[in-house]
Order: C-alpha cells, then sequence, then structure tokens
C-alpha cells in the first residue's frame, strides 16, 4: 500500500567534525564564501540532506488506516455510555451502566442535576457518532489511495548535485564527471570537488568508492537535465595534447 505523504519541512545540520564548510571550499582552491552565500549553501544543503531518511521513515498508509478504524469501534462501544437519555431496546448491562454513570456526574459541580448528567451524556455520545463517522469516512478516503512508484533511494543526493553545479558555475568550472576509458577512474571536475564537499555529510550518507560516487552524480545529474535544461556534464578522457609540426 501507498506512503503517507510527508507535510512539513525537515531540515539537517552538516556534519562538520572532519572539515567546515570554508576550509572545503579553500582546500578546493574556490572563491571565499560571503555570509549570505554560505548560508544558503548551508540552508541548500539542509534541506536536502533532510529527505534521505524520508522512503525509510514515511508512514504507511494502511497504519493510519488500521488506527482511524480503531478508533471508530472503541468509540461505537463508548456510545453505550449514553443508553440511559435514548428511547429503545438495549442490553441491561448497558442501561445499568448509564444509569450509573449520570448519578455519578451529579456530584460534579459543573454539572449537579440529574437532568443536566443525561444531557451532558446524550451530547457527548452525539459527538461521538460525528468522530465516528470521520475516522470511517477518513479511513476509506486513504484507503481508496493508489500507490505510486517509489521515490529514488538516492533522490536526496539531487539537492547535494545541484548545489555542486552552483559551486562551479559561480567559480567559472565545467561541471564534468565520467570514467576513464582506459583506467576505469574517475574522470572530471566534479570528481574533486563531489568526494570534498561529501566530507559535509554523516558516514552512512557518504560514497563508499569513487565508483558509486560517479553513479549518483551521473543519475542526479539526468533527473536534474529532466527539470532544468544544463549542459552536458559527461566527462569523456583528455587527449593527449598534439604536438605542433614544424
Amino acid at each position: 500500500m501507498a506512503k503517507l505523504p510527508r507535510t512539513g519541512v525537515a531540515y539537517r545540520c552538516l556534519s562538520e567534525c572532519d572539515s567546515t564548510l570554508a576550509k572545503i571550499v579553500a582546500s578546493l582552491g574556490l572563491k571565499p564564501l560571503g555570509k549570505k552565500a554560505e548560508r544558503e549553501i548551508r540552508n541548500r544543503l539542509g534541506l536536502a540532506l533532510a529527505t534521505w531518511e524520508e522512503p525509510k521513515t514515511a508512514l504507511q498508509i494502511k497504519k493510519v488506516v488500521g488506527s482511524l478504524n480503531a478508533h471508530a469501534k472503541r468509540l461505537d462501544e463508548m456510545a453505550s455510555l449514553g443508553t440511559i437519555t435514548r428511547m429503545g431496546l438495549a442490553h441491561e448491562k448497558d442501561i445499568a451502566a448509564s444509569g450509573r454513570l449520570a448519578r455519578c456526574l451529579t456530584s460534579n459541580p459543573a454539572i449537579g442535576s440529574i437532568e443536566a448528567a443525561h444531557a451532558y451524556l446524550e451530547d457527548f455520545c452525539q459527538r461521538c457518532a460525528v468522530i465516528t463517522s470521520g475516522c470511517r469516512a477518513a479511513a476509506s478516503s486513504l484507503q481508496s489511495m493508489k500507490g505510486k512508484s517509489g521515490k529514488s533511494r538516492y533522490g536526496w543526493y539531487d539537492g547535494f548535485t545541484a548545489v555542486l553545479l552552483d559551486v562551479c558555475q559561480q567559480n567559472k568550472i565545467k561541471p564534468t564527471i565520467g570514467f576513464d576509458s582506459s583506467s576505469g577512474e574517475a574522470v572530471g571536475t566534479l570528481s574533486i570537488i563531489a568526494p570534498a564537499f561529501e566530507r559535509l555529510l554523516l558516514p552512512a550518507m557518504r560514497s563508499p568508492a569513487s565508483e558509486a560516487m560517479v553513479k549518483r552524480l551521473q543519475r542526479s545529474l539526468r533527473r536534474l537535465e529532466q527539470r532544468v535544461q544544463i549542459p552536458s556534464t559527461r566527462a569523456t578522457p583528455r587527449e593527449k595534447p598534439r604536438s605542433k609540426r614544424t
């Protein structure tokens, strides 16, 4: 069954135990960040990284449906507390319990009389009926929701990659990434920038190897290209400079 859509905004602070954002920028030889630029990068990364846990923490709709139906069932049972205020057939135990409750309510200063106790119970049971109906309607509405294809496990990496692209743009660096056809090693400007910025992530969020990092970047770049047209970012092995002929 589908998962319940999340609401609100989540934020995750950067992990700066190994290094800080300012030190990473300096180590890469990039332009120093002003206060406003650093705050913007922190905010964007914080919002992107907070979605890392979403696929694990999202509630399944069937659990919410079960909770709503359970509440409706309990409210149905509580409606018998107003048995004495209604006409018609009823179980003897329900009449006895309702009558005893009404007499006890008269000792409450806010009620004070048996007539007021009956009115109080009648109002309570009417409200229970309305809420019970609402619970069942909400459960039925959720059950009709169709499951959608799951969110990409590394969808959060898109926001991280988008920040890297902006950093490249601000420093007039062409963002490239790929594998060298001969050695199989990661090549391109992002193969240098991404590992440095990944030090701001929790260890569990970091790419386990350069190959995994390249694949993450390539998938994120393809998804970003679908949203906004950006220049091609697939790196190709650098050709050796040709010697000039004399």
